[in-house]
């Protein structure tokens, strides 16, 4: 799954499923020269396991990935619209439209940051933090992944329940972006637009040493 800034998990809940067994292919590319080689993956002989129950297994695993890297790609997203948010902000600070950019600015950023928060704990900066503050949905769906995987054995009615649960909840998350996106980021730009920033704004104090006379 894609990755997001200030995810702490741990390294196995991103690290994708496992391949069901089965024959695979590999291919060494290097330059203009290829390789190819087959090789099997097989299952532990004292299993009792079917392939079904391993095919459904992986399915579902490869669904959960694919749900994870779309909502870290929408935090990603998300984040970088704050940055640029902020930035419009800085670069208005003591110019004629600041109040314009700023009163625009002000219902984006509290609209983002309440998407995030349901997305991602953000104030959890190492893998202790996870023990102090509520897990967020990304973590529940990678938590999931890793109960899926922990048993060579096909999903439980639970955990198929679980992830269409998740996937409800993220997905209604994600249309809210969506309406951000559609309705206060364009107004966010509307505003820019009438403020008349100037494209390049030198700093007030070199401005104000600049006009002194020699």
């Amino acid at each position: 799954p894609k990755k997001v800034d200030g995810y702490v998990a741990s390294e196995a809940a991103m690290a994708g499923p496992r391949v069901p067994p089965g024959t695979y292919r590999v291919r060494l590319n290097v330059g203009k020269t290829s390789q190819e080689q087959s090789f099997a993956v097989v299952k532990d002989a004292r299993l009792a396991t079917s392939q079904q129950d391993f095919d459904r297994q992986f399915e579902l695993l490869r669904r959960i990935a694919a749900k994870v890297s779309e909502t870290h790609d929408a935090i990603n997203t998300l984040r970088g619209i704050r940055r640029q948010v902020e930035e419009w902000q800085r670069r208005v600070k003591g110019q004629p439209g600041e109040a314009t950019v700023t009163t625009a600015a002000e219902p984006l950023l509290r609209a983002l940051s309440a998407i995030e928060d349901e997305l991602i704990q953000s104030k959890a900066r190492s893998r202790q933090d996870t023990l102090n503050y509520p897990v967020r949905l990304n973590a529940q769906l990678a938590g999931l992944a890793g109960v899926v995987g922990s048993a060579d054995a096909a999903p439980t009615r639970q955990s198929f329940e679980l992830f269409d649960d998740l996937t409800r909840r993220i997905d209604a998350q994600l249309e809210r972006m969506r309406a951000v996106i559609t309705k206060e980021v364009a107004a966010f730009n509307a505003a820019v637009r009438a403020a008349s920033v100037a494209a390049i704004v030198p700093s007030a104090d070199y401005v104000k040493v600049s006009a002194q006379p020699k």
